[in-house]
């Protein structure tokens, strides 16, 4: 205990850390929000509604991952501002005319989707222009170190979503109501950090983007693509359980996703906001032994947090849901303790992941990304068809696939910030 004590002694006293406690608040406020107000969404809508949001968030995220040619990731790099700009507004010409081509063409394969999700099918190229806006407007934050917006941002997204989710389900004027709740809740916090933002939106040539247009271009070419599989096997549960598993399965898994994504946001993308503008930093001054010791710290810091959260999800994810959400809902709670170990080794190993994108090394990623992607759903098509697993065995296989999935993804983080140190 003395050595963990010391560990996270020093770490708490560095700027890193300072910068991590700011995120973390306003993440923290940002994830507790939403938790605190699901008791109420779970009374206010149905494991139907649930359902739903499920399906439409999965769907949405997987198309979500081409908004601005993942330019955006690129705003931190560059060490002179103009190219910082011309960065920035590459990636917003580039989510806008995503995002518009979406919309006229996603009507057109309505056929490949289930009956139930059609309908929400046109929301999904509203919800990709705001999250790509908000992604590059955030990553502007993260280059100037203004963590704190970042941090009001996102509280005013759960707020906005908040509002919008009980407004709707008191009122019952509309129909979808959380999936609105979490487009008008984006829409609001883009709002806020276009106001804060250093950089203001100004028109360029198409030409005068080229250079920085071909100087990144690795993030297009090797990020669109294996982050598109990444994300379709990050999602590759709910649109297994909503192919062959029931309506209620699905909807107690989304409130167990729901409820899960909240430390998984509280610590996870608060760190590796953080973490990607630190470890670049040292990238670039070529500090590279201190930017392994840095990565292991990271790891260790990480693991520490998520252990104890583990546990009591293993331990008590039943009695816990059925307490807070209702005695309906307990089933939920049964997912969330098999899900337990993949949500630790997730909560570790993915905020370290923007290694990659310091040291600019995105093919190496892009390897694991196939990886995971094939095994993840070789697991859950053997579940299915030839083992035909019930929900919870089903949920056992795919979270032993994580925890090796995921073991391999960190041993190659550690392998390429290592890389740098021997050369």
């Amino acid at each position: 205990m003395s050595l963990f004590y010391n560990i996270w002694s020093k770490f708490s006293k560095s700027e890193f850390s300072r910068n991590v406690s700011s995120q973390i608040l306003g993440t923290g406020l940002a994830q507790a929000l939403p938790f605190l107000a699901t008791p109420l969404l779970t009374r206010l809508f149905s494991e139907e509604d649930f359902a739903l949001y499920t399906s439409f968030f999965a769907t949405a995220s997987i198309f979500a991952v081409g908004v601005g040619g993942k330019y955006h990731l690129a705003i931190v790099l560059p060490k002179e501002e103009v190219k910082a700009k011309k960065v920035f507004i590459l990636s917003v010409y580039i989510t806008i005319s995503y995002s518009v081509l979406l919309a006229v063409l996603l009507p057109l394969f309505h056929s490949f989707f289930p009956d139930n999700l059609t309908v929400v099918l046109y929301y999904v190229p509203l919800y990709v222009l705001f999250f790509g806006l908000w992604s590059s407007y955030i990553n502007v934050s993260i280059r100037h170190k203004t963590f704190t917006s970042n941090a009001y941002a996102k509280v005013l997204q759960a707020i906005g979503y908040i509002l919008s989710a009980v407004a709707i389900g008191f009122s019952q004027i509309l129909v979808y109501g959380l999936v609105i709740a979490k487009i008008l809740g984006t829409v609001v916090s883009w709002l806020f950090l276009s106001k804060k933002s250093s950089i203001r939106f100004k028109l360029f040539s198409f030409r005068s983007l080229v250079p920085v247009a071909k100087e990144y271009i690795d993030y297009p070419k090797f990020g669109i693509w294996p982050s598109f599989l990444n994300t379709i096997s990050l999602q590759a549960l709910v649109l297994v359980l909503t192919k062959f598993y029931s309506t209620d399965d699905l909807g107690y898994f989304g409130l167990t996703f729901m409820v899960l994504s909240a430390p998984l946001g509280l610590i996870g993308t608060s760190y590796k906001d953080v973490f990607y503008q630190k470890i670049t930093a040292l990238m670039n001054e070529k500090k590279y032994i201190q930017g392994l010791v840095f990565f292991k710290k990271s790891a260790l810091a990480l693991f520490i947090m998520a252990l104890p959260i583990c546990g009591i999800l293993y331990f008590l994810g039943e009695p816990i849901f059925a307490f807070v959400f209702g005695e309906r809902w307990i089933r939920s709670g049964e997912f969330a303790s098999i899900l337990a170990f993949s949500f630790l080794v997730k909560l570790v190993v993915s905020p370290l992941s923007s290694i990659f994108n310091a040291t600019n090394t995105l093919r190496t990623a892009s390897q694991w990304q196939v990886l995971y992607f094939i095994t993840t759903f070789a697991t859950l098509l053997y579940g299915v068809y030839i083992a035909k697993l019930e929900v919870t065995s089903l949920l056992v296989v795919y979270v032993i696939n994580e925890i090796i999935l995921y073991g391999i993804y960190f041993w190659w983080q550690h392998r390429t910030i290592a890389k740098f140190v021997k050369l």
